[in-house]
């Protein structure tokens, strides 16, 4: 069950007469570039409230409303586990009847150096695949003692084995210069109770991995009991002073009232939420959609103060890995496709929520990762094709860099591939991620959409918006120059990772136009471009391309591209004009049946349906209108899980558990069916587009134009509807009113 706050998250659980937590921290890369966990806790308490004939007492409740867990045990025992959200300590309290002594242990499996196995290295930047060229990496042991009368553990990147790697593969001019959160890492925390004593260390194995215990032990017995693990993430050089000041910021922590903490998720609940069927009980599928949203907004405020975005691939609740895979009886900080290396593909499926949330500040953090790299990506512009562009591959380090493996992959293995024209040095060598520049394009467009929906000075991301923007313009020219009719000629390109060395994709070309209007009409000011350029560079974007739908030529589709050489991976990405870029949809001018037919009666992108991880099919249905079928996959996709005991940990799906992609894609899906504001450049509300008449609920969301809707729904019909500033009520509209009425037939 998973608590957390400021930057950390924690998974909790009691097994037999133990209570145990994992730690996780935002940042938390070491020299590999792992997202490592910072230990385990395991308290322990005599005479043990969860002992058999007491369990029927036992109850473990997570409260979201105030952000902490509540157990309940034999012996009276209450127990509270919560997060400081500003400072991102963990408390621990507990009261019982009878007086108990308690025993709590820092439990630690990286106090030894430890060379991984192939595919142990999958947690870390050094690659998906383990190949000749590239070595298995070695885990640096961390730091952990008894001191100031508590356990302190912590890491501390020394030298940079994958970094110089990076730069010796890339050609890294200068890189000293480049922004890098791997360089002097240092994170850890120190568990304190001025009610415990240092004792012994133990051994012992969890599940399959070794470790070390630390122990602090009650000196008297008493029927109450707090503990404080402070935890903090910092690049120093000074490992001394970083020491001294966590463990004053601990133990003057905890006598810290949850006062504050309470505060920050009331307000943070009051934002936004969508409520379905409430007085249905736990087993109606409508009750669960809405529960199971309301799990994945929680999961992300977690991380809600993080400097590093919400991985897609588990976030800070990863546990063992052999509970989900037998195949990978690896440490708990494993996880499939690493936790230093971001793949935009997934993770923007994690943000794009929170523009009708209205959560800028955990949004900010998605934007801030290409932003804090742009730099690096104008760098590698320059470097490699003298422009003054930013050049942003699919999937990045934390450093901005192309991950090591999918740079060269096809250099590697053995029967390794010399690099052609068409992969010059810059590009990834790659089937998978060749040429796909364009995903970044979302999150620029996020940072964009952030000035119209909350009304936020976004200027420190318009560098960031403008030198992404820049490649599409300034590369292609460059290499291509334009067409007879003075337009880009975007190839080679990519739509997404299916549509292999096209020709202007149109998950590419549909983009551009939405996110260069979406520039024009903000009413930033540009640090490169100016409104004319921007003008002008609109007109030069090719139009997305249709074609005659392949095993049904009597229908238009959108097509994947003008034309491509291979496909390579199952997405339709012809779709992604309608989401993410809102090219068609309701309420659009354009032909909405070209869509819907790109979905129902292409024979190629029909086998590339699906409803799990980062696949965004209930979306569509949505913006389409498809109303029936819209509900039938979010019911499926927001159910109870019937893998894990927490019902909003579903996967492994395409990454890891809990996949928190899949929930991403599934708010997404679930706000458009309650609110659409893509038409018409952003100004049209439309409500209930694609709502089930037999959800009744409520919701509050944020629109562009800095608009509050909140309202009330009942038999298909939305009551009590506020709307702030009223004046919006003009753009609102209803189901599919002023809309090409769907079919599918």
């Amino acid at each position: 069950m998973p608590v957390g706050g400021g930057d950390v998250g924690l998974n909790v659980w009691v097994q037999d007469d133990k209570l145990l937590f994992y730690i996780a921290q935002s940042g938390a890369f070491d020299e590999n570039n792992s997202l490592l966990k910072l230990g385990r806790v395991n308290i322990t308490m005599k005479p043990n409230p969860f002992a058999s004939n007491r369990r029927y007492s036992f109850r473990q409740r997570l409260n979201i409303n105030d952000g902490y867990i509540a157990i309940s045990g034999g012996l009276g025992t209450e127990l509270k586990i919560w997060v400081d959200m500003d400072t991102s300590d963990i408390h621990v309290s507990s009261r019982s009847r009878a007086p108990m002594k308690y025993t709590a242990s820092l439990e630690s499996w990286r106090t030894e150096e430890h060379q991984m196995v192939p595919p142990e290295q999958q947690q870390t930047s050094w690659g998906v695949s383990a190949v000749p060229q590239l070595p298995v990496p070695d885990q640096r042991p961390d730091t952990v003692g008894f001191t100031d009368s508590g356990v302190l553990s912590y890491h501390h990147n020394g030298d940079l084995p994958l970094w110089d790697a990076q730069v010796a593969e890339q050609d890294i001019q200068d890189p000293e210069s480049y922004f890098n959160p791997m360089r002097n890492n240092t994170f850890g925390l120190f568990m304190y109770s001025p009610d415990l004593k240092r004792t012994l260390m133990t051994s012992g194995t969890y599940i399959n991995t070794r470790y070390t215990g630390f122990q602090l032990v009650s000196t008297k017995a008493s029927s109450r009991f707090s503990l404080i693990i402070g935890t903090d993430q910092q690049q120093t050089t000074d490992v001394n002073a970083w020491k001294q000041a966590l463990i004053a910021k601990t133990k003057a922590g905890l006598s810290k009232s949850q006062a504050s903490t309470i505060a920050w998720w009331s307000a943070y609940w009051d934002r936004s939420h969508i409520i379905i069927n409430p007085a249905a009980g736990n087993s109606d599928p409508g009750f669960q959609v809405g529960r199971n949203y309301q799990y994945f907004r929680y999961m992300m405020a977690c991380n809600a103060k993080g400097q590093y975005p919400t991985r897609f691939n588990g976030g800070l609740f990863t546990f063992d890995p052999v509970l989900t895979d037998s195949e990978v009886p690896f440490t708990p900080d494993w996880r499939r496709w690493s936790g230093g290396t971001f793949t935009a593909q997934n993770q923007r499926l994690l943000y794009w929520p929170l523009l009708k949330t209205g959560d800028f500040d955990i949004l900010t953090q998605g934007i801030d990762f290409y932003s804090n790299t742009s730099p690096n990506h104008r760098k590698l512009g320059q470097q490699y094709f003298g422009l003054d562009v930013a050049l942003t591959s699919e999937q990045l380090d934390n450093t901005g860099l192309p991950n090591i493996y999918e740079y060269n992959a096809r250099a590697f293995g053995d029967d390794p591939e010399e690099r052609t024209d068409l992969y010059p040095p810059g590009i990834d060598f790659n089937d998978w991620l060749s040429w796909q520049q364009d995903t970044a394009n979302e999150f620029a467009d996020m940072a964009i959409m952030a000035r119209s929906v909350y009304g936020e000075d976004v200027s420190k991301w318009v560098s960031f918006v403008e030198y992404q923007l820049a490649w599409f313009d300034e590369f292609y020219q460059q290499r291509n120059g334009l067409n007879s009719s003075g337009e880009l000629i975007i190839y080679p390109a990519s739509g997404a990772e299916t549509y292999k060395l096209a020709l202007n994709p149109s998950s590419t070309v549909s983009g551009l136009v939405r996110v260069i209007t979406d520039l024009l009409d903000s009413g930033v000011s540009f640090v490169k471009g100016n409104r004319t350029y921007y003008e002008q560079y609109r007109a030069r974007v090719p139009k997305t391309p249709l074609r005659p739908c392949p095993g049904a030529t009597e229908l238009t589709c959108i097509s994947p591209a003008t034309n491509y050489s291979f496909a390579q991976n199952t997405e339709p990405s012809a779709m992604y004009a309608v989401f993410p870029w809102s090219e068609y949809g309701l309420g659009q001018p354009t032909n909405l049946s070209y869509a819907i037919h790109t979905y129902f009666n292409d024979s190629q992108a029909a086998t590339y349906r699906g409803n799990t991880g980062w696949r965004q099919d209930q979306i569509w249905f949505a913006r389409m209108g498809l109303t029936d079928l819209a509900t039938e996959y979010i019911t499926d996709r927001l159910s109870d899980s019937t893998r894990y005991r927490f019902s909003a940990f579903k996967g492994p799906n395409y990454d890891w558990s809990p996949d928190i992609n899949h929930y991403g894609s599934a708010a997404i899906g679930l706000q458009e069916m309650v609110m659409q504001t893509f038409a018409l450049n952003n100004t049209q509300i439309r409500l209930l587009g694609a709502w089930p008449a037999d959800w009744s609920g409520s919701f509050k969301l944020t629109a562009p134009q800095q608009t509050v809707v909140q309202g009330e729904i009942s038999n298909s019909a939305v009551e009590n509807l506020i709307i702030t500033p009223s004046s919006r009520l003009q753009d609102v509209v209803y189901g599919l009113e002023k809309s090409q009425h769907p079919s599918v037939d």
